[in-house]
């Protein structure tokens, strides 16, 4: 894999990173877009795996920070920003000659997965949706769905959850994937959590062979 970083401005005094994943050799498959949660950055390890081993695999990769996680901040911005800075990374990769008459996937961790989906539902265009864990709804508040974005999109949409999210009960899941319009497929890594980690241990290396797996079998499939 070769990685390119960029700088991105986003207004006259904020900017922030992105690094691009480039296949060594061969034409690229597709490009995935990632975009990291609310506790974290786009050097999350679930975050910085994927985008390692896909971008091995044939595909041109990109993460980020959001603006606030480039600052240091642990409070996200309003999803106004975050949306903002979604956008403005997409058309860089877009843009790339690397990404040029690509496919284009969208997606990410928790929050990033969630502000993905919100920017599709808005109107940027993606072929896909990826999610490494979303947020359907605050832990212990199941009542408080996250829904609307993904009611609000056609394009096919990949869950990847862990089985013990206490962010997405897989009851209610199953709920809205029987409500969303297009194609959504479901993949349950069982006893794991919202990082897809099993109790205090971190996320396994099967665990994230598994997750690359499952993600370039349903690229196939499409």
């Amino acid at each position: 894999m070769q990685t390119r970083q960029v700088t991105l401005q986003l207004g006259p005094d904020r900017q922030f990173r992105a690094v691009l994943g480039l296949p060594r050799a061969g034409a690229p498959k597709a490009a995935l877009v990632l975009g990291h949660g609310a506790n974290n950055t786009m050097d999350h390890p679930l975050i910085a795996a994927v985008h390692e081993r896909l971008a091995k695999e044939g595909l041109v990769t990109v993460r980020f920070n959001f603006p606030y996680a480039e600052e240091g901040k642990k409070r996200p911005d309003p999803d106004t920003v975050l949306e903002v800075a979604f956008r403005l990374v997409v058309e860089y990769a877009a843009d790339q000659e690397e990404c040029r008459g690509l496919d284009m996937f969208l997606g990410g961790k928790s929050m990033g997965a969630r502000v993905a989906a919100q920017i599709v539902a808005q109107g940027a265009a993606a072929q896909g949706l990826v999610f490494l864990g979303y947020p359907l709804h605050p832990p212990g508040k199941p009542d408080k769905l996250r829904d609307r974005p993904l009611l609000a999109t056609s394009c096919p949409k990949l869950f990847i959850q862990g089985g013990r999210d206490p962010f997405c009960k897989l009851e209610l899941l199953e709920k809205v994937l029987s409500r969303l319009p297009g194609r959504a497929d479901l993949h349950v890594l069982p006893g794991l959590g919202h990082s897809y980690e099993k109790g205090n241990k971190p996320m396994s290396e099967e665990t994230l062979a598994e997750v690359i797996r499952v993600i370039l079998a349903w690229l196939d499939r499409l």
